[in-house]
């Protein structure tokens, strides 16, 4: 009986333990879901932390490290990133 009396509050701080470590990696993470497309014909971006710059572009506005990026794509179309 009193193995039982220990090992139920052992049992509970240890299942306690599991849920806050799964809370805190899931908030370290802070990732995002992207839609896996790219626009045809990418030319350059351009962010607002870097001025006109022209860099190197990625697939999508959901892959842009910052919000207010345009992509420019070949045919003359500019995608805003908001």
């Amino acid at each position: 009986m009193a193995s039982i009396k220990i090992a139920l509050p052992v049992t509970l701080l240890l299942c306690g333990l599991m849920v806050i470590g799964s809370i805190q990696s899931t908030e370290a993470q802070k990732g995002k879901i992207c839609p896996q497309f790219c626009y045809d014909g990418i030319e350059y971006m351009t962010c607002p932390s870097t001025g006109g710059k022209h860099l190197k572009p990625v697939c999508n506005c959901c892959l842009a490290d910052e919000k207010g990026c345009s992509i420019y794509l070949s045919n003359g179309q500019v995608v805003n990133c908001t």
